[in-house]
């Protein structure tokens, strides 16, 4: 016979894991979007610079919002695994 005990710390376990993913899918979201912004910044600020200036600064701006893109797939895996875990939970 299963010790009721052993089902309930692996609820929390798995509440706890449950909720770590979504605080972690939460924080890349935020990250993402703070890079959009300074990428937004790093553009306005390369329209009244020197070229050479303002090169730099788009490419940085670039970079900017590649590593949102990269915080945003992270957010969306975390979201997803903490979607299959919901469904792994009720079974």
């Amino acid at each position: 016979m299963p010790d009721p005990t052993d089902d309930q710390h692996r609820a929390r376990v798995r509440q706890k894991a449950d909720d770590l993913r979504r605080r972690a899918a939460d924080l890349a979201g935020s990250v993402a979007s703070t890079e959009e912004q300074v990428a937004d910044t790093l553009e306005k600020v390369a329209e009244h610079r020197p070229p050479a200036d303002a090169e730099r600064l788009r490419a940085q701006a670039g970079e900017a919002r590649a590593y949102a893109a990269k915080e945003r797939r992270r957010a969306a895996e975390y979201g997803k695994r903490s979607e299959d875990d919901d469904r792994a939970g009720e079974r």
